[in-house]
């Protein structure tokens, strides 16, 4: 082996958080550890880095979203029961292993024009049925009209990833002989979160997050630790300002979603969207309530007005998650500061998707807004929407 790959294997064995390649996929088959015992594979993976902004195309940016998101093992490791640490290995080093070849050699898959399709294996092995022991069991039938959905090139690129599908009688086989755990793995996680979540079972699964194994809730240093250095900055600081204002965070109810509370109703919420992105949502009040004048008359009292309207106008959300496509707003859209603007009717709220340092004053005053309404007891419930 040598010099350069040997290097090459020991930053990987030593976990040194660097990009241990670029546009070459290193396969070692067979070398020494700095204790002269044989490793029998290894190979180099792509450490993705959460501060890059530059793709080739939408694909690896996805692929890149996927390795970002994937939960370290060793934040799993002390949630996941002895008998299945091995068994969760073995999953998690298939998803490690996977996202790096289809980074790396893009031209070895055929993804349509569909950036969601990069998620075509996690679809797939959630699709299996009828585990038994560390293999997959299903009927020949049921069994092709499952990858039916699935291209014949993405299907070819499972076999050098240690995938085996045998035909006994009737029944296809699916092992998998180089990560032999990770059927098991898979089947124990989707029971696990199906048991102890309402919302974004499959997250646990996408993202190797064994923890749902102990039922773990997250919380929002799990979304923050995802955003890059600038998003996660801001986030961190309004998540301070609403601690200095005695507003909580929740334990996560959906996988990528953190609310704040204050006597018990959400002042903000955080999301984790797209492209690993930072979105804000701070109530509002309904048009034409005592609470919105409230608001407005707070606005216009301000020593920063004009900041606050321009924001305010700028930001308000059109539609929450009960707006219908033909809101009335739309064709009646209302008066805001002497400007007309289609907002929504029945949860207003304000949403900005990764807010600049700039904006941060603002998101500080219409956090004190939505407190002032709790504290004067006019507030009205407030959940966003995706609109």
């Amino acid at each position: 082996m040598g010099a350069d790959a040997e290097a090459h294997l020991f930053a990987l064995q030593e976990g040194k958080n660097q990009l241990l390649l670029d546009r070459v996929f290193l396969d070692i088959c067979e070398a020494f550890d700095c204790y002269g015992k044989i490793i029998e594979r290894a190979s180099a993976i792509v450490i993705f880095d959460k501060n890059q902004t530059e793709f080739e195309n939408c694909f690896q940016e996805e692929i890149w979203k996927l390795g970002t998101r994937l939960v370290p093992f060793e934040k799993s490791l002390p949630y996941i029961p002895d008998e299945y640490i091995s068994a969760c290995k073995d999953l998690y080093d298939f998803n490690q292993a996977f996202l790096t070849d289809m980074y790396v050699n893009p031209q070895s898959f055929d993804f349509g024009n569909d950036p969601n399709n990069v998620k075509f294996y996690l679809r797939l092995i959630s699709g299996f049925q009828n585990l038994e022991n560390d293999h997959y069991e299903m009927p020949i039938d049921l069994f092709e009209k499952h990858i039916a959905n699935y291209n014949s090139k993405c299907l070819d690129t499972l076999n050098k990833h240690g995938f085996v599908f045998e035909k006994r009688n009737n029944i296809m086989i699916i092992l998998n002989n180089r990560y032999p755990g990770m059927f098991i793995a898979a089947n124990k996680v989707y029971e696990a979160a199906y048991a102890n979540y309402k919302v974004n079972r499959n997250h646990f699964f996408w993202h190797c997050d064994f923890r749902a194994l102990s039922n773990y809730k997250r919380t929002y240093e799990d979304l923050h630790e995802l955003l890059n250095d600038e998003r996660r900055e801001i986030a961190e600081q309004i998540h301070q300002y609403c601690l200095g204002c005695k507003i909580k965070p929740q334990k996560c109810n959906y996988y990528f979603r953190v609310e704040y509370k204050y006597k018990g109703k959400i002042v903000y919420i955080s999301d984790l969207i797209g492209k690993n992105q930072f979105k804000v949502n701070i109530g509002m009040a309904p048009f034409d309530t005592v609470s919105y004048e409230r608001i407005i008359n707070s606005i216009e009292n301000d020593l920063y007005v004009e900041e606050l309207k321009k924001f305010l106008l700028k930001n308000i959300a059109k539609k929450c998650i009960n707006c219908k496509s033909d809101c009335e707003t739309k064709k009646n859209p209302r008066t805001i500061f002497t400007q007309k603007r289609i907002i929504c009717e029945n949860n207003p709220f304000i949403r900005i998707i990764d807010p600049s340092k700039d904006e941060l004053e603002s998101i500080y005053k219409f956090i004190d807004f939505r407190k002032m309404l709790i504290d004067e007891n006019i507030s009205q419930s407030f959940y966003p929407g995706n609109g």
